[in-house]
């Protein structure tokens, strides 16, 4: 379990660190299409790529089937990405990733994992 932690609190510093370079080079005037913004390259090195998980209304909504195959690190980020700000802390994000990995719909390939991860933060997002 300390190696869990270790791996989530490195993880959620790593996503904030790229994300502040992404926004530090927007900031500067540094050319970004659309795309990019949207989905940012650097979102790939944790594994996530939004066009990959799309919904039918083209928002970010991977399935129980992509959450049983992604890593640790991409939970991580698919969480922070999910709550739109830095988590709590590392606790409380591996409490989190524990909850959608126990839940039984997370176990269904077409379950839209933001909605059990949504049931385990106790808000909808």
């Amino acid at each position: 379990m300390l190696f869990e932690l270790s791996v989530i609190g490195h993880a959620v510093s790593d996503f904030r660190l790229e994300e502040a370079i992404a926004q530090a080079g927007i900031a500067r005037g540094e050319p970004a299409t659309p795309e990019e913004r949207i989905n940012p390259p650097w979102l790939k090195q944790f594994g996530l790529d939004r066009n990959l998980y799309k919904d039918t209304h083209g928002h970010f909504s991977p399935k129980g089937a992509d959450w049983r195959q992604w890593g640790l690190r991409t939970k991580v980020a698919a969480i922070v990405t999910w709550l739109g700000h830095d988590p709590p802390g590392t606790w409380w994000t591996y409490a989190q990733i524990e909850c959608v990995d126990w839940f039984p719909q997370a176990h269904a390939d077409s379950e839209p994992i933001v909605d059990v991860a949504d049931a385990c933060l106790g808000e909808p997002h």
